[in-house]
C-alpha cells in the first residue's frame, strides 16, 4: 500500500517550499504491483476461510483446501504485503533524494494520513495492520542511511526481539517477585486476557453495530498495549526485509540478481519445511530462563519462521520477470489491484465485515463456498480497478492518502489519451 508505483502526473505539484514531482511512468517498477495483487488475493482468501463456518464432517475436497490455506496461505501473504511496505519506502526515499527534495516532513505526513485511515480500519471494521503499519513506519526513518552491514544486524535484532524479551522479563520478574509469585502473575494475566477476549469477541458479534464499534474501540485499547504491538519482532522486520531487498536490487534489476534470489527462495522454502516438520515447539510457560531459551533455540529464535515462505513467492515472480519481462503484462490482472492496493483492501475488509458480521447481512458459507465467493470478489476488485484507472490516476483511498500527504485537494482524473494508454 505504497506509493511506489503511482501512475503519471502531467504537472509537478508543490506543497510549501517543496516540489513534489508525481512519478511517471517510466518511473513505475511494474513487479512492485504484480506483487501487491498477489498478497490482496491471499489475504482475501484466508479472510474468507476465516469466516467460514466450521464443518464437522468435512469432505476430503474441504480438508484439503483448509489444509492449503493452513500451510501455504496464512501469514505468507500478511508478510508479503508487509515486506512490499518497506521497498515502497525504499523507493520513495531513493526518488526524494534524486528530486533534491526534504523527504522527512513528506514522510511524516504520509505516515499521518495512513494513521488516520488505518484507525478507520480497525475501530469501523476490525482489521489492524494499517494502522500498525503507520506505527512502524516511523522507525524506519532512522535505518535510512545505515549501511547494508547496519541493516541487517538491526534486521536479525528486530528478527529475535519478541524471544529476547520475554527471556529478560521472565529473568526479571523471577528476581523481583519469586517463581511462585511469578507464576500468579502470569496465571492471573492469562485469565484476565482470556475473558477479555471471550467477552470482546461476544460483543463483537452483536446485532446492534453501536455494540459492535464500542467492542472494537475497547480491543484496541487493549490490542496496542500488548508485547506483539510493541516489539519490532514482526511488522519493523518485514520492512527491514523489503528495504533491504530493494537495496540489492532484487525489484528494479532481478535478472542480474537470479542467483541471490534463488538463495533467498531456497531458504524462505527450508525455513518453512523447519519450522513445521522438524523444530519442537512447547517449553514456553517455562518459569527457568535456562529451559524457557532452550525452548525458544528449539523452533529458531524468532530467524526461521512459516513466513518465510513468502520469500519464495516473491522470489518466483521475480525469476519469472527477469527471465521475460511480459509476465508483468501477463499477470496484469493482479497489477491492476496492485495499482489500487489501499482501495481494494479497505474495500475487502468491508466487504467481509458487512458479509459475516451479525449487526449486518451475516452470511453463512461453508469453506469451499468461501473460496468461491473470495474469488469472484477479486475478480470484480481486478475489473473494477482496471475500469477505474482507465479514468483516474489514483484509486479513490490513494487520492485520500495523497490529497492528506500534501495537505491539498489532489487532481485525479486523466485525458483521454491517458485513458487509452491505462486501458491497454
Amino acid at each position: 500500500m505504497t506509493s511506489a508505483s503511482e501512475p503519471a502526473a502531467r504537472a509537478p505539484l508543490s506543497f510549501g517550499r517543496e516540489l513534489v514531482t508525481p512519478v511517471t511512468g517510466t518511473e513505475r517498477i511494474g513487479v512492485l504491483d504484480v506483487l501487491r495483487g498477489i498478497a490482496l488475493l491471499g489475504m482475501f482468501l484466508v479472510h474468507f476461510n476465516d469466516n467460514a463456518a466450521h464443518v464437522e464432517a468435512a469432505s476430503g475436497l474441504t480438508t484439503i483446501y483448509q489444509r492449503t490455506v493452513s500451510l501455504f496461505f496464512e501469514e505468507r501473504f500478511w508478510t508479503m504485503f508487509a515486506i512490499l511496505f518497506g521497498v515502497g519506502f525504499a523507493v520513495q526515499l531513493r526518488r526524494a533524494e534524486a528530486r533534491g527534495r526534504s523527504f522527512e516532513s513528506f514522510y511524516l505526513r504520509r505516515l499521518a494520513g495512513l494513521a488516520a485511515i488505518g484507525f478507520i480500519a480497525h475501530a469501523v471494521f476490525g482489521f489492524n495492520v494499517l494502522l500498525g503499519y503507520a506505527v512502524w513506519g516511523l522507525p524506519l526513518l532512522a535505518f535510512r542511511n545505515w549501511s547494508m552491514k547496519a541493516l541487517v544486524l538491526a534486521l536479525v535484532l528486530s528478527s529475535v526481539s519478541g524471544c529476547i524479551f520475554m527471556i529478560a522479563r521472565t529473568g526479571y520478574r523471577l528476581a523481583v517477585v519469586g517463581e511462585s509469585g511469578y507464576r500468579s502473575e502470569r496465571a492471573a494475566l492469562m485469565t484476565f486476557n482470556q475473558t477479555f477476549l471471550k467477552e470482546n469477541r461476544a460483543a463483537q458479534d452483536a446485532p446492534g453495530y453501536p455494540t459492535v464499534l464500542q467492542a472494537r474501540l475497547r480491543h484496541m485499547r487493549w490490542f496496542y498495549v500488548q508485547p506483539f504491538s510493541f516489539l519490532p519482532v514482526n511488522t519493523l522486520t518485514f520492512f527491514l526485509i523489503g528495504v533491504i531487498g530493494f537495496r540489492l536490487g532484487f525489484f528494479e534489476k532481478p535478472a542480474a540478481h537470479r542467483r541471490g534470489i534463488v538463495a533467498i527462495s531456497i531458504f524462505g522454502v527450508v525455513s518453512w519445511l523447519a519450522a513445521l516438520w522438524l523444530f519442537q515447539d512447547g517449553g514456553f510457560d517455562s518459569t527457568n530462563v535456562r529451559d524457557l531459551t532452550l525452548a525458544y533455540v528449539r523452533v529458531g529464535f524468532g530467524l526461521v519462521r512459516h513466513a518465510w515462505l513468502a520469500f519464495a513467492y516473491i522470489g518466483l515472480v521475480l525469476l519469472l520477470v527477469s527471465y521475460n519481462p511480459a509476465w508483468v503484462r501477463r499477470l496484469g490482472a493482479l497489477a491492476w489491484t496492485g495499482r489500487m492496493a489501499l482501495t481494494i483492501y479497505m474495500v475487502q475488509i468491508a466487504t467481509l465485515d458487512l458479509l459475516f458480521s451479525n449487526y449486518a447481512l451475516h452470511v453463512t458459507l461453508t469453506p469451499l463456498q468461501a473460496l468461491g465467493t473470495g474469488l469472484v470478489f477479486f475478480a470484480l476488485s481486478a475489473a473494477f480497478s482496471r475500469w477505474w484507472l482507465a479514468r483516474f490516476r489514483f484509486g479513490p483511498f490513494e487520492w485520500l492518502w495523497r490529497s492528506i500527504t500534501y495537505g491539498q485537494r489532489q487532481p485525479w482524473r486523466i485525458d483521454a489519451r491517458a485513458a487509452t494508454v491505462g486501458a491497454t
